[in-house]
């Protein structure tokens, strides 16, 4: 998570940019969906200003007209930088994956590390990973800028076919924890509300998705 939450204040933002959200709800409608698949990797150069929330979808009995939960959101700065990845190799240095966190040809490549002795006590959990399931969407919102595509504030929509997991570098140490994406509700201005309203709008137009993953045991490979 960007930092501790007692109160949950990403659904306090979500009822926020609801509420407003829905007198605008039939502008964004040109934003291009990335179909997140298998052995795929993309990486995002960040700038203050920047949000990225990632939602969950919550089933084919919810409201079409809320069909997906935030689950967190990351404010960034200038010089941070996303990775959303499933492939092995474009995985951080120091990010391992534990034991049950695989499967396929990958659970082959644990078996051999299991028997050479790696054994750690329980998956890794720190301020700037999430692991993200199929059926799972991420928007990116934040000003324009050159090279990256721009739809009214919406930089990428991506939609998960295929778990995936999401890092954000660098970590910061703040009141002296690690920390990345630190999000505070009440610091949102004007513009930075309209930016994430419009993701949200694109979010909702985007649709159910069509793979959805129906467990919490979340793996790759």
């Amino acid at each position: 998570m960007g930092r501790d939450r007692s109160l949950d204040p990403t659904q306090e933002v979500q009822d926020q940019i609801t509420l407003i959200a829905d007198d605008l709800f039939p502008t964004w409608v040109h934003t291009i969906v990335t179909s997140f698949n298998s052995d795929m990797t993309l990486r995002w150069a960040c700038r203050a200003g920047d949000y990225v929330f990632w939602a969950r979808c919550q089933g084919i009995l919810s409201s079409p007209n809320q069909p997906f939960k935030i689950a967190d959101i990351w404010e960034l700065r200038d010089g941070d930088a996303l990775t959303l990845t499933n492939r092995p190799a474009d995985l951080p240095v120091w990010f391992d994956l534990y034991p049950t966190e695989v499967s396929g040809l990958l659970a082959l490549w644990m078996k051999k590390r299991l028997d050479e002795g790696y054994a750690p006590k329980e998956p890794m959990e720190v301020p700037n990973i999430w692991r993200v399931f199929a059926g799972n969407r991420l928007v990116w919102v934040g000003p324009k800028r050159d090279g990256v595509h721009f739809d009214n504030g919406v930089l990428e929509l991506v939609d998960f076919t295929e778990n995936a997991l999401v890092c954000g570098e660098p970590l910061y140490i703040g009141d002296h924890w690690p920390n990345f994406g630190g999000f505070d509700r009440h610091d949102m201005s004007p513009e930075s509300m309209r930016l994430c309203q419009a993701g949200w709008n694109a979010l909702i137009l985007s649709g159910f998705p069509r793979v959805v993953h129906t467990d919490n045991c979340w793996a790759i490979g």
